[in-house]
């Protein structure tokens, strides 16, 4: 998890959900779904993932592959 200057810190569920994606992977050697993420997160809405993600997404700590099921990739 890089940090980039000028950036806020990421929140817990940021990092919670980071930390989650990234021992999915190397457990499963593939990604989590937003369904797998949203119960891990004790979340009741996908959307709420989907907001998460973008964030992430934003601070260019993943990526999001589309057309993809498990369409999350993790920049180093």
């Amino acid at each position: 998890m890089k940090t980039q200057p000028n950036k806020r810190p990421m929140t817990p569920n940021m990092k919670r959900l980071l930390l989650f994606i990234n021992e999915y992977y190397t457990k499963h050697e593939y990604m989590p779904t937003y369904d797998e993420m949203r119960k891990e997160m004790g979340y009741k809405s996908k959307n709420s993932i989907s907001m998460l993600i973008i964030k992430l997404e934003q601070r260019k700590e993943l990526k999001r592959l589309y057309g993809y099921r498990r369409n999350i990739e993790l920049n180093a």
